[in-house]
């Protein structure tokens, strides 16, 4: 009868734990704006440092959304906006016949 139960134990735990294992982790703080900042510079823009990435404006947003592009708004430390638009995450590895994700897209903002 014990052997049974520690191996119901055994089985139950792997069934409950297994799933939270693959769970997504979050990034580190502060590697978005790292990686914004990067890629504006890359485009040949000032910006030493993005401070806030916010929600880009909803026409924008809707706009690139239908080129498969996820947009925000950053603000560098030297006071310039930018719209930034990066391909959306693919969960996974990707299929085969996938399309190659979008090219990014930096633009000053007023």
């Amino acid at each position: 009868m014990s052997r049974w139960l520690v191996s119901f134990a055994v089985v139950s735990f792997t069934v409950i734990v297994a799933p939270g294992v693959r769970a997504d982790i979050p990034p580190p703080p502060g590697s978005q704006e790292r990686a914004a900042a990067a890629l504006i510079r890359d485009h040949g823009h000032d910006c030493p440092r993005v401070t806030r990435l916010a929600v880009a404006p909803e026409a924008d947003s809707q706009a690139l959304a239908k080129q498969g592009l996820d947009a925000s708004t950053a603000t560098c430390s030297n006071g310039k906006l930018f719209l930034v638009a990066v391909p959306f995450r693919r969960p996974g590895p990707p299929r085969p016949d996938a399309p190659p994700p979008a090219t990014p897209v930096v633009r000053p903002l007023p």
